[in-house]
């Protein structure tokens, strides 16, 4: 069951900067995919299937595994 919206809960805890960072990772996703169309709809979606695409490809093509990744630092 979906939680009822607290408008209260949300002010308390607003963070000027976190939300600051969203708005710029956003426009950093409009940029690199550039739908053009002033939409901002599924980028986020989009970025995390391309990341987790990327990632099958490292561990198919060269057989890490996500364990061997994160021992060598993510150094490709």
């Amino acid at each position: 069951m979906a939680r009822e919206f607290n408008l209260e809960e949300v002010l308390t805890n607003w963070s000027v900067d976190e939300e600051e960072s969203k708005a710029q990772f956003l426009d950093a996703l409009y940029e690199f995919y550039a739908p053009g169309n002033g939409l901002y709809t599924g980028l986020f979606q989009r970025f995390q299937a391309d990341i987790t695409e990327f990632s099958r490809h490292l561990v198919t093509q060269r057989a890490y595994t996500i364990e061997d990744l994160f021992k060598k630092g993510l150094e490709l």
